[in-house]
């Protein structure tokens, strides 16, 4: 199972914490949880098989956005030694032909 499959599960960020945490099922099973929870593929088809019958609630995370972090903007000496193919190489023109 790869770290993509993984489902990351923090309830510390959760945006719905307080109102929604009653009726999630992280809250239900294993009562006030950890800093996080790691979910599995298999956990997760098992959860939402269990909450798509009813016999519990479904997962109410709603993560909060995360902070972006600001890129400087090029400056010329990036485009330095660069001719004016190379900067546009790779570009579709939309006339390829």
């Amino acid at each position: 199972m790869s770290e993509r499959d993984t489902l990351h599960v923090d309830c510390d960020t959760c945006s719905a914490r307080g109102p929604a945490c009653t009726d999630c099922v992280v809250t239900v099973l294993l009562g006030i949880p950890g800093p996080r929870v790691d979910l599995d593929g298999d956990e997760q088809q098992a959860l939402s098989a269990l909450a798509g019958s009813g016999l519990v609630p479904p997962l109410r995370l709603v993560p909060r956005a995360r902070p972006v972090r600001s890129v400087p903007s090029p400056g010329p000496a990036d485009w330095e030694g660069l001719e004016e193919p190379d900067i546009f190489r790779g570009l579709v023109t939309g006339s390829e032909g």
